[in-house]
This record gives C-alpha cells, structure tokens and sequence, in this order.
C-alpha cells in the first residue's frame, strides 16, 4: 500500500489522547477546508476513537459527501449492517463494525474486489492483508477456506440484487 500511496497527497490525521495513549483519526475539517473533488478514505466501518467528531467513519463520509467532495472507501462484506447475522451465523463471530445498509444505497457505484478463498490466504500469509500476527489469528479464526467461500457467496449475490433493483 505504501508503494502505491507514493506521489499521492496525504492529509494530516486529527490526535486523539485515549486512555493515556495518542490515537490518529480522519482530519474532517481538514479535508472540508481543502475541498478536493475526491478523496480516498480507507475502512467505511471503521470505528473512531472516543472523542472524535463522529462516533464512526461513515458519519465523517457523510459529511465529506454533504460538502459536495467525492469519496472513494473500501468495504468488506462481513460489515455491511443487513448481512450482518447471516455472516456471524456462518464465521461464527460477530462483526461490532458495521455500515448501515442506507449508506451502501448512497454510492454512486460499487465496484466488488473479488479474489478466491485460496488467493486471499495467500495474500494473508504473505502479509499483504495485516500484519504478521494478526494474520496469523485471522488465518485461524475468520479466514479459513469454507468461511471465505461462503462469504464470496454472500457477496455476489448481494451485488447482483443491487444490480436487478438497479
């Protein structure tokens, strides 16, 4: 990721202090003062730091999109809100990050990244996805082969429902 950011503009992030620790979040009224026509902003359901202007990243988008700057996210399909008991019901484990389904209906369009079980454990191992550690105990826990399929599952046909009501 860092290769790719390379030449690219990167905002200054807002300091938090939380629990005696510095935290970084979304600078909101720094991108609102810049006034890009887009801007890429990284985990739609992320959940920002008490204290923060919003509670989550979505909220911040919001707000982005209601001074008329255009926001490209990313989004993993275990968090979007309406899928959300059919995917714990599957992995066994329950996503507290999720993005209202109305903020989904608010996109201009979706692209849907679509790699094999196989080629995101790869990606995993290699650590291309998270850190070392953490894909070791994601590998063990959520990413596991019959989880990631049905998972790839869930999303194509969430995709192609939004494309017949289209």
């Amino acid at each position: 990721i860092e290769v790719l950011l390379k030449g690219l503009p990167e905002l200054p992030k807002k300091t938090y202090l939380y629990r005696d620790k510095e935290f970084q979040e979304l600078d909101v009224e720094a991108i609102i003062n810049l006034s890009p026509s887009i801007i890429l902003i990284d985990e739609l359901a992320h959940s920002n730091i008490p204290g923060a202007k919003h509670a989550k990243r979505w909220q911040d988008i919001l707000e982005i999109l209601d001074h008329g700057i255009n926001v490209h996210t990313t989004l993993n399909v275990q968090h979007i809100d309406s899928l959300n008991d059919i995917i714990s019901g599957i992995t066994e484990i329950t996503v507290r990050e999720t993005v209202p389904d109305m903020i989904i209906e608010k996109a201009h369009a979706i692209q849907l990244i679509d790699l094999t079980p196989d080629e995101l454990l790869q990606r995993l191992e290699e650590g291309k996805v998270y850190a070392e550690g953490q894909s070791k105990v994601a590998i063990l826990h959520f990413f596991q082969k019959d989880k990631l399929t049905a998972l790839r599952e869930i999303v194509l046909r969430y995709v192609a429902d939004k494309i017949d009501i289209d």
